[in-house]
């Protein structure tokens, strides 16, 4: 699944020490999976099961940024749930099976709501504090509404997540005044546990550190880029159709480079 984003958004300083801002995030979700199907009778070559489709949907993005104090600033937002809902009449080939005209597959996704905060506090000429928090709802991502019009199956599958909270802090350094050094550490608890990961979605409790910089090309022009290493230990997995086992010293390398044309 793919759920590539556009987030057209507008801002309005009211005063001094407050901001606002409101957006719409816009989201085509693509859905393609293939299943295997036994064959009938048992024994012979297995058929395949082809279901894809796309929807769109809107999540609604609002923000309030406060300065409560000189070099001081702290931001709040969240965005909203909303449905992606895929629907497709599915592809068998490789085994005889009745004709059922019209039937269709119904699978409902929930893209789960978040809440965000940040602080960014100007400690002196040179340095810079930062931290954060957030929840995001995982747990009703991790329900699916499957429809079935031929079968008459209606039910809601859970995959049992949890909601995900993350904390995180940061500072930014100016060595030189074209110069900046950044660098912070965040957690993110695990959207799953050992008994209920699912093996095709290894994910744990991420402990993500991260390094960078900034460079002041010209006055409209700021170059920059990181390193980032997350680590997620051992990663036991759901017994599965038979399939058990862990994922050892799970690790993820992220580098990134970026400008800023203002």
């Amino acid at each position: 699944m793919l759920a590539p984003q556009v987030q057209p958004t507008a801002a309005y300083k009211v005063n001094d020490w407050l901001s606002v801002g409101a957006g719409a995030a816009i989201t085509m979700g693509y859905l393609s999976d293939k299943m295997r199907v036994e064959s009938i009778p048992p024994g012979g070559d297995d058929g395949k099961l082809r279901v894809s489709d796309t929807d769109f949907a809107v999540q609604y993005n609002l923000g309030v940024m406060l300065e409560p104090w000189e070099h001081t600033r702290i931001g709040i937002r969240y965005l909203s749930e909303t449905d992606l809902d895929f629907e497709d009449d599915p592809n068998v080939s490789g085994v005889p099976l009745p004709p059922l005209p019209g039937a269709k597959l119904d699978l409902g996704i929930k893209m789960p709501q978040q809440v965000h905060a940040a602080i960014h506090h100007q400690w002196n000429d040179k340095v810079a504090l930062l931290g954060s928090v957030g929840w995001e709802e995982f747990s009703e991502f991790g329900h699916v509404q499957v429809e079935g019009n031929a079968t008459g199956i209606n039910t809601t599958l859970d995959a049992d997540f949890r909601d995900v909270w993350h904390f995180g802090i940061g500072t930014e350094y100016k060595y030189k005044p074209k110069w900046e050094l950044t660098g912070g550490f965040s957690l993110d608890s695990s959207m799953s546990t050992d008994r209920t990961r699912p093996i095709v979605i290894p994910l744990g409790t991420m402990y993500r550190y991260a390094i960078g910089v900034k460079h002041q090309k010209r006055e409209d022009l700021t170059l920059g880029g990181g390193l980032t290493f997350i680590w997620e230990g051992n990663l036991p997995t759901k017994d599965t159709g038979g399939v058990s086992g862990k994922y050892q010293n799970v690790s993820i390398w992220i580098a990134s480079v970026y400008a800023r044309w203002n």
